[in-house]
């Protein structure tokens, strides 16, 4: 027995009772059937190819249904890529979206960063400028006004001290040179000042020039201790060979006789203290430093060299043209010279001396073989 199917969707074919119509289990389309001669049982010839060809139609129904089926798979994937890239599209689009949002904040953030960096920086800057005005021109201002008016009322050694610290503000260093000048007194640790007058430039005819010296030290009562800038002649220690102390060298006497009367005048002499000076022996070879003495003008001891000059090149000294011309010998690329110390040697035959490096040879050189330069010190009250 063949089986009928559906020329529509190809579903099974169920007969109705009275056997002239079939209806589709499937999609319910109802299908008259072919009467048979019922007075002939057999089957005809063309019942054969009738149902034949209801196969045959089965088959091709099936064959479209499949074809339909693939078609709708097809369509249904064609549906879900084109759905996919869509919902892609649009995560992408809400990607760029979030980035350009965020871009947009940043940028915000940024320029609202750099008005504020901005605004720092000139507050900054107009606290700078407005400090650098206050430090370098309104305190100098006020500051120069207080030394004009010092001045004004004889307050020398303040408006000194205050033109002296302002530098370059307007004429201040002009202004402190000047107070020191004709103010001596108000000169500090330091500082260089003229007092007396010694022929220097080893030309007589234009006179004796002014002694600088240089500030060693000033106690409270504004008394100075003072050595002369340069090495101002050229002396043996001694004129003989024999043993010796400060107390007893013919430069000591030099000093304070000859130098002392050359150099300073009754006015310049009355403002000059006698110094009691101690005479310490030298150290490295316990040679006898001699009795205390009391003098006006004399030489640095080894210890008071270390004290007041403390490196070796504030110990380095230059001559002047005249202790050149009496015999100091300027070598170096300073032209630096050699200067007595009043210390004793190694031996009593021996003084100490500064080298022209500035370094303090305790050994010493023989009292009076070699000339060294001299260097006068003095306390002086002005």
């Amino acid at each position: 027995m063949s089986v009928l199917k559906c020329e529509m969707c190809g579903g099974t074919l169920e007969i109705e009772g009275n056997g002239q119509y079939a209806v589709c289990a499937y999609c319910g389309t109802r299908k008259a059937l072919p009467q048979s001669n019922t007075a002939n049982k057999t089957t005809s010839p063309v019942d054969v190819n009738s149902g034949k060809t209801a196969q045959d139609e089965t088959s091709r129904l099936e064959n479209e249904r499949k074809r339909e089926e693939a078609r709708a798979r097809a369509e249904e994937a064609k549906v879900r890529a084109e759905e996919n890239r869509l919902k892609a599209e649009s995560q992408r689009l809400e990607r760029e979206r979030l980035a350009e949002k965020n871009r947009t904040e940043k940028a915000k953030k940024s320029k609202a960063r750099g008005k504020t960096f901005l605004k720092v920086l000139i507050s900054f800057i107009l606290v700078v400028a407005i400090g650098t005005l206050t430090v370098t021109v309104i305190i100098p201002s006020v500051r120069y006004s207080g030394a004009v008016k010092n001045v004004e009322e004889k307050n020398y050694e303040e408006a000194y001290l205050t033109f002296k610290s302002l530098r370059r503000f307007k004429d201040s260093k002009s202004q402190a040179s000047t107070l020191l000048k004709e103010h001596p007194e108000v000169a500090q640790v330091g500082d260089i000042i003229t007092f007396g007058n010694y022929e220097q430039d080893n030309k007589t005819a234009n006179g004796k020039e002014e002694i600088e010296w240089k500030v060693l030290e000033k106690d409270e009562n504004g008394k100075m201790f003072l050595i002369s800038r340069y090495a101002l002649d050229c002396r043996h220690y001694h004129s003989s060979v024999e043993q010796v102390t400060w107390e007893t060298s013919d430069i000591r006497s030099w000093l304070n006789n000859d130098f002392y009367k050359t150099a300073f005048d009754n006015t310049e002499r009355a403002k000059i203290k006698t110094t009691t000076l101690e005479n310490r022996d030298n150290a490295d070879y316990n040679t006898d430093g001699g009795n205390d003495t009391k003098d006006k003008v004399f030489l640095l001891s080894i210890d008071e060299a270390k004290a007041y000059l403390p490196s070796t090149v504030e110990r380095v000294c230059i001559a002047t043209k005249y202790a050149e011309s009496q015999g100091s010998q300027l070598e170096g690329l300073t032209r630096s010279c050699r200067w007595w110390l009043r210390s004793p040697g190694s031996t009593l035959y021996n003084a100490s001396f500064v080298k022209i490096d500035g370094f303090i040879l305790q050994l010493g050189t023989p009292v009076s073989v070699e000339k060294r330069s001299v260097r006068p010190a003095i306390w002086v009250e002005l």
